[in-house]
């Protein structure tokens, strides 16, 4: 018997801080497929991401964050991040 884990994936993206975009495209078989709009050069370039448990998609979701706070905390900083 399959879980309705639909409700504890829609918890944990609402966690999501970051400029990006992503959508919900599925949960089904207890899979959630996301989807990132990305646009390089002007087209749109959606990248989709899988994840087979709520402890996956915590993780990548922690690891965007990071990133994103990775940037924020460059750019708001005296150090010029490439030189």
């Amino acid at each position: 018997m399959a879980l309705n884990l639909e409700p504890v994936y829609q918890e944990i993206f609402k966690k999501f801080e970051t400029r990006k975009k992503f959508i919900i495209r599925s949960v089904e078989n207890n899979m959630l497929t996301i989807e990132q709009d990305e646009e390089i050069c002007g087209q749109k370039e959606p990248r989709v991401f899988e994840f087979k448990s709520p402890r996956e998609f915590e993780e990548f979701v922690r690891q965007e964050n990071r990133f994103e706070l990775d940037i924020v905390n460059q750019l708001q900083g005296n150090q010029m991040p490439y030189r």
